[in-house]
């Protein structure tokens, strides 16, 4: 079933939401009073409804943005649960045991002050965050996964509040009909899908709604905003915008951001010149090493390169890289400042959280000149030598 997406909140608006389904006077009592929270301001792919006695959440998975493909009833009237259309995921508030199986889940939660709610995470070996880690070592965090598949018999014997888990937005696919069947919620994150820094980081307020922390993540983000849009001015008053490209080669294919991505609006902010910048799409362009050369052999800075840590480990994969203009001046710089035991960096954990710390970080990057009016530090980037 999907419902039109939520613009406006009333009871006639629910009713048309939940049309296909017989609902009662009780159903539609229950559902009269509720808001739209009119907060949100960047996220496209969530929305949130809110009534004294619940809230709801609307998932758009859909690519175009124009269906609900999953709502959530956080409640705590345990009678309202009688009255529920179908189709709606209800949970009670608030989560107490989470699954949180991406390292970025785990961190909202963990910027949230929730950290002790999380009951599992999906591979510890991507996590950076200390007091995550001490938890999974004293047997306070379980870990489900080291591969593509979660270990489901663990996972139903866990038994979650919730699962929150990466999607692309199709539940029928998304979400595995076993956990259905055990009939433990599942929430699928969709942050990855968002087109701008803001909007990604403003999916703090789709867990701060699983965990009762709304105030807290309204605070959190309004710091972030002001400080990113800030920044922002700073890059937009720059003279100068050198040329930027970014990656590495994988196998035959080079993989680089669209025109359209959250990373092209970071170095658009950042007073940069993102050699692609003319291109559509908000996904990777999948390049050959050749069509990357012949527009960035004469850029100026090359960054996010994978895991390499240094020059001569850059060419270990690719001996081709000494012809970059931007390899042989040295204005290399990699996100992976902060690593943990597995290499694996903090960029990728909390760097969606606050985006305002890398456009900082950017900033210094392609304007030194502005250092004196930044934190005078690289949170998560380092020149390669």
């Amino acid at each position: 079933m999907k419902f039109n997406r939520l613009k406006y909140v009333s009871v006639g608006v629910f009713i048309t939401l939940f049309s296909c389904q017989q609902l009662d006077k009780k159903a539609i009592t229950i559902f009269s009073g509720i808001k739209k929270d009119s907060t949100l301001k960047y996220a496209k792919r969530f929305s949130i409804a809110r009534h004294k006695n619940y809230t709801l959440v609307f998932l758009f998975g859909n690519k175009q943005n124009l269906d609900t493909t999953a709502t959530y009833l956080i409640y705590e009237n345990n009678q309202l649960i009688d009255n529920t259309p179908q189709n709606i995921i209800t949970i009670k508030n608030s989560c107490n045991k989470i699954a949180a199986l991406s390292s970025i889940y785990a961190n909202m939660l963990y910027e949230l002050g929730e950290v002790n709610k999380i009951a599992a995470i999906d591979n510890r070996d991507y996590i950076n965050n200390k007091e995550i880690i001490a938890n999974c070592n004293n047997g306070k965090i379980a870990e489900l996964s080291k591969g593509t598949e979660i270990n489901l018999e663990q996972t139903i014997k866990l038994n979650p509040d919730i699962v929150f888990t990466f999607g692309m937005g199709d539940p029928k696919k998304d979400v595995n009909t076993k956990l259905l069947q055990a009939k433990i919620p599942v929430a699928i994150s969709l942050d990855h899908l968002e087109e701008t820094p803001l909007a990604r980081a403003e999916w703090i307020k789709f867990f701060a709604c699983f965990v009762n922390k709304t105030t807290k993540a309204d605070s959190i983000f309004n710091a972030i905003e002001k400080n990113y849009n800030d920044l922002q001015l700073l890059g937009k008053k720059t003279k100068q915008q050198p040329t930027v490209f970014n990656e590495i080669k994988t196998g035959d294919i080079w993989y680089v951001p669209g025109g359209k991505s959250y990373i092209a609006e970071l170095l658009k902010d950042a007073g940069a010149n993102y050699i692609w910048k003319e291109d559509v799409n908000s996904g990777s362009l999948p390049l050959s090493f050749e069509q990357v050369y012949f527009k960035a052999k004469q850029a100026d800075f090359w960054i996010n390169l994978g895991l390499c840590n240094s020059k001569t480990e850059l060419l270990n994969y690719e001996p081709r890289y000494t012809e970059f203009k931007a390899f042989k001046t040295g204005n290399i710089f990699n996100n992976n400042k902060n690593i943990n035991n597995n290499g694996y960096s903090d960029y990728w954990e909390t760097g969606i959280i606050y985006p305002n710390k890398v456009l900082n970080d950017l900033l210094i990057i392609f304007h030194p000149e502005l250092k004196a009016q930044l934190e005078d530090k690289l949170f998560y980037y380092k020149q390669l030598k």
